[in-house]
């Protein structure tokens, strides 16, 4: 405990404080540096990683019940999974996972590669390969999120951390503030089962990652894109062959030409935007 009631941990170097008496030291550690080691559950030694992550006992469980954590989405405008599934519109082709297993899982693409996040705890993944299962996943990386422990349980939570071996880094697991130096992997111990994705990313300079304004305005662009260019109220439904553009149920059997590209409609069939 330094001067003024602040407090530093030994490993990460993270300052925090005044302290309050709501306030939680290990929620507070995990919220500043969600990937130190004494988060994770891991002892350092010469800096070399020698615990495991391991699945909560009953105590740490009871204990973490009374711990204040989040108990809203981080990101409500991602709450429907309609929404979720709509903003994978130019999800990459030649990722492993389909857009449907991630939206039912909780995440939503941020449009920059195979990026998803959870619309609740904002956990976010990339790097998806062949056989990844997004419910996994979300319980290896983020076991704590809310959303998913309503899901699926605290027994599927636990089965996933007992099953897998130790972590040593995610993209991240909360949102860091913008000018927080990118966090390194930590070395796997030797001899230590590899990961099987690993999920880390340092930004090229010049880049970032979108925060919570352009994901409003994504979803804003979103809704946009779906509405009818008729009569701009109504959800679009019918598509028209051949030019692919959409109207909604309403407007369609009254136009005879595209009213967007001005192309003759030779048919007109219906979709379903889920």
């Amino acid at each position: 405990m330094g001067p003024k009631g602040r407090a530093k941990c030994p490993c990460c170097d993270p300052e925090q404080g005044p302290w309050a008496a709501s306030h939680d030291p290990r929620w507070e550690h995990h919220r500043l540096r969600c990937l130190c080691g004494r988060v994770l559950g891991q002892d350092h030694v010469d800096g070399q990683i020698l615990g495991q992550l391991r699945p909560l006992t009953e105590e740490e469980e009871a204990e973490e019940a009374g711990a204040t954590l989040p108990m809203g989405p981080v990101f409500p405008g991602m709450g429907s999974e309609e929404l979720r599934l709509a903003s994978f519109y130019d999800w990459p082709p030649t990722a492993g996972v389909q857009p449907e297993a991630l939206a039912a899982a909780g995440f939503f693409h941020t449009g920059q590669q195979d990026k998803v996040r959870c619309f609740f705890c904002y956990g976010g993944l990339q790097s998806w390969e062949c056989g990844d299962d997004p419910w996994t996943e979300h319980a290896k990386w983020f076991p704590r999120c809310q959303f998913l422990l309503q899901s699926k349980g605290r027994g599927f939570v636990r089965s996933v951390q007992e099953a897998y071996s130790p972590l040593f880094g995610s993209w991240d697991q909360w949102e860091e503030p913008e000018d927080a130096a990118p966090t390194a992997p930590s070395a796997p111990v030797h001899g230590a089962p590899e990961l099987l994705t690993y999920r880390g990313e340092v930004q090229p300079e010049g880049t970032r990652e979108p925060g919570a304004e352009d994901l409003q305005e994504q979803l804003r662009r979103l809704q946009e894109e779906r509405r009818c260019k008729v009569c701009l109220d109504r959800a679009t439904s019918i598509v028209f062959v051949p030019c692919g553009h959409l109207v909604c149920a309403e407007c369609a059997p009254s136009l005879q030409l595209c009213p967007i590209c001005r192309a003759a409609i030779h048919s007109r069939v219906r979709t379903f935007l889920s």
